[in-house]
């Protein structure tokens, strides 16, 4: 009789124990851990990216501290890399690009927004000023302040080419 209820009790003891177990599947729907449907790699692909890592600014230094070359590469974006002004002003006229990426306070891209045509120019910020910042607002659509991590520059770049690729979408849409 005493192991009858032992046995009872031991039962009745697990089933008011909750047990989170998270089988093989089941982790996906947890709400944050959920995966990202977003962009997929492919319409990454697409992309043409320029991205100019100017040695005399602060933009080499980030680039290689938080890793954003092989982090883009890893979303599915195919970038372009140029590092001197001539080659950068030889790139810009010769591709037809999509996101064009700069250093805020680089003085070599002063007139960059003639030569881009239709990309989206997205300037990043490395500690600016709030005089730099309203400047910077006025004259680029896009920028990227201060980034602490690889991530940013990849929602950064889904976030222009989304709007560039709207903005030719309907350009397209009024010339018919």
């Amino acid at each position: 009789m005493r192991r009858l209820l032992a046995v009872g009790l031991l039962v009745v003891l697990i089933q008011l124990v909750p047990i989170d177990i998270l089988a093989c599947g089941d982790k996906f729907l947890v709400p944050s851990r959920g995966r990202r449907f977003e962009l997929t790699p492919a319409a990454r692909q697409q992309a043409a990216v320029l991205l100019y890592v100017n040695p005399r600014s602060a933009l080499p230094v980030m680039f290689t501290k938080l890793a954003v070359d092989p982090a883009l590469r890893k979303a599915g974006y195919r970038p372009t890399v140029v590092e001197s002004a001539e080659e950068f002003t030889r790139r810009l006229h010769q591709g037809n690009w999509d996101v064009v990426l700069i250093d805020l306070v680089d003085s070599t891209t002063a007139d960059i927004s003639d030569a881009t045509g239709s990309a989206v120019v997205l300037a990043v910020a490395v500690n600016p000023t709030n005089s730099d910042l309203a400047n910077a607002r006025k004259k680029y659509a896009t920028i990227l302040k201060s980034p602490t991590r690889n991530q940013a520059f990849v929602d950064a770049l889904d976030v222009a080419v989304a709007a560039q690729r709207a903005a030719r979408a309907k350009a397209a849409k009024s010339a018919l």
